[in-house]
């Protein structure tokens, strides 16, 4: 595997809206997060992003992809 594709899903393992399914670790789409401090809600807050929902194992591969929250 590739070291970008190792470093996001590194990252995406620590942050606080992944969560782990049948298909691979998951941008839950359900939660937001604070880009700034890594905090995740349910509830939707001022300058709060919200999960896009997608598998990241998957979207970390591709080069031209990025990351909602701006952490890749």
């Amino acid at each position: 595997m590739e070291k970008f594709i190792e470093d996001r899903i590194e990252i995406c393992k620590k942050c606080a809206i992944a969560r782990m399914t049948e298909f691979g670790l998951k941008c839950d789409s359900r939660k937001y997060i604070n880009p700034e401090t890594n905090e995740g809600s349910f509830f939707k807050k001022d300058g709060w992003i919200k999960g896009c929902g997608c598998i990241c194992t998957i979207k970390a591969k591709n080069p031209n992809n990025h990351c909602i929250a701006g952490k890749w």
